[in-house]
């Protein structure tokens, strides 16, 4: 798409009178202008791959939402060892065992007591046991392991879970994986909150007694994923992981959608002149999206919608890998966008200091490229929907920028 400019204005700053981006004595020409400069936008599914997000969502909102969590133990003790003794045997005694969850109690939406299912989903027959459709079987009365009730006041900081002693022991025993799945529920209620994973440092913990002695220490395990066994890195991550088995309704067509679950994010690739990129000190700029009303949950709840550098350069043209390839948010330093998914209106993410890394790259070498992607990305239902540059002349994308030529700023 070629770039329509509309001037917005023009001003003067004269140096004389202190104006701190001019030496005494100069003047200096700001322009405004608006450009519909949007070469290519589209959504793509966010994230770095299931289990990396810091948290995991235990969601039962009737038809709404329906999100489960999944904790791997995949080696358990198959010794024990008797106080004064310096020789293992294998085991047999296995007592006390409890899963300890860490809540994040700043995200909790519980008005009644919440019932934690917990099933034994480990099949080593599964092809494929991380995709929703085929892990979400295993969630049968055969394989429920046990279920604990907490009132809803309960639900907050951490929640033990006592699981059978003879079910552990068979395991170890066995030496058997330990995957557990856990479903929350509540009669005729929704309940959603948040558990930390592995990769938040607060992830679940798994205690439990391998002697009767009690002199001897429990022994405590953290998650910990076997397959597959040809990518530890991949592995690590499916130590705790998510899965949805319901989430959140497809947008309309020609619709630029962030947030959701499974998490989406908005690639936005614009077309600058190079006048003002290459040449000119950017002073201000925003992007200017219109957002229509989203159905997802919590339509009124607060959604924090943050704009990143695009740091793919211009040999990935596949938007999905370029919207992957970005620059932490902490280095760039742009402000997330305040909203609600279910507003509606012009919303203006400040995207000025974006500009400081287009300005010694040109566009052939760093696309003029950004992603807006929910703050709580892959474990919050909310999603901001926003009009695409499909749509009409005065709905679609836009940026507003603020600049002027620096050749010559700041020098004597």
């Amino acid at each position: 798409m070629t770039g329509l400019v509309v001037i917005g204005c023009s001003e003067n700053l004269d140096g004389s009178a202190g104006c701190p981006l001019t030496c005494a004595g100069e003047s200096v020409q700001i322009h405004t202008v608006t450009l519909d400069a949007v070469s290519l936008d589209t959504t793509v599914l966010g994230g770095l791959g299931l289990g990396t997000q810091p948290q995991m969502l235990l969601a039962s909102r009737g038809d709404t939402l329906d999100t489960r969590v999944i904790i791997r133990f995949d080696t358990l003790p198959s010794t024990s060892q008797a106080s004064g003794s310096a020789s293992a045997v294998p085991i047999a005694y296995l007592d006390s065992a409890v899963l300890t969850l860490q809540v994040d109690s700043a995200a909790i939406n519980v008005g009644a007591p919440v019932t934690l299912s917990i099933y034994d989903v480990d099949d080593s027959t599964a092809v494929d046991d991380t995709t929703a459709s085929v892990v979400a079987q295993l969630f049968t009365p055969s394989r429920l392991i046990t279920s604990i009730q907490f009132p809803a006041g309960e639900v907050v900081d951490s929640l033990k879970i006592p699981l059978p002693s003879a079910f552990m022991l068979a395991k170890a025993q066995a030496h058997a994986r330990l995957r557990l799945g856990i479903q929350a529920s509540a009669p005729n209620k929704s309940v959603e909150f948040r558990v930390f994973a592995s990769e938040s440092g607060f992830g679940a913990m798994l205690s439990t007694r391998t002697s009767p002695d009690t002199s001897i220490a429990p022994i405590i395990m953290s998650p910990y994923s076997t397959t597959p066994t040809d990518n530890a890195s991949i592995a690590s991550s499916l130590a705790d992981f998510t899965i949805v088995v319901k989430g959140t309704p497809p947008p309309p067509p020609g619709t630029l959608t962030v947030g959701g679950l499974p998490g989406t994010r908005s690639y936005l690739r614009f077309n600058i002149p190079p006048s003002i990129s290459d040449s000119s000190l950017v002073i201000a700029a925003t992007l200017l999206l219109t957002q229509q009303p989203s159905a997802s949950p919590d339509p009124t709840d607060t959604m924090y919608v943050q704009p990143i550098l695009v740091l793919a350069g211009a040999g990935i043209s596949d938007p999905v890998r370029a919207a992957q390839i970005t620059a932490p948010v902490t280095v760039v330093g742009l402000a997330p966008l305040k909203t609600e998914p279910g507003g509606s209106g012009v919303r203006e993410v400040q995207i000025g200091p974006v500009f400081r890394y287009w300005s010694v790259q040109t566009a052939a070498q760093l696309p003029r490229a950004i992603v807006l992607q929910s703050a709580a990305e892959d474990y919050s239902p909310q999603q901001a929907l926003f009009y695409s540059s499909s749509a009409s002349p005065d709905l679609r994308p836009k940026l507003r920028i603020s600049y002027t030529p620096h050749s010559r700023i700041g020098v004597p």
